[in-house]
């Protein structure tokens, strides 16, 4: 059965506690990615594939940093609106609309 938001103002804290785990999540993870891509030697990794002349490690690493970068910089903006759509719910049924 469907609950009216009116009746039920959990989704609303949900919401702000969903940009929270979110942003945790987010304070943890960044500094073990980079910690980990860090400390990887990707010459040796390389020199293990055995075709002299390429670096496909190196290259696979400098795309998934790019990539994870990307992610790291959009993330923040997933947390703004998650938050906001909470925060903006609320005041609503606050207000009773």
């Amino acid at each position: 059965m469907l609950r009216n938001f009116k009746d039920d103002n959990k989704g609303n804290v949900d919401m702000i506690l969903t940009a929270v785990i979110a942003g945790v999540m987010f304070a943890i993870a960044i500094p073990i990615i980079y910690s980990v891509i860090g400390g990887v030697d990707y010459t040796t990794v390389d020199a293990n594939f055995g075709v002299t002349g390429t670096t496909p490690a190196t290259n696979a690493s400098e795309n998934l940093l790019t990539n994870l970068n990307t992610f790291f910089t959009i993330g923040p903006i997933y947390l703004v609106v998650v938050a906001a759509v909470g925060i903006i719910a609320a005041v609503l049924l606050l207000r009773g609309r």
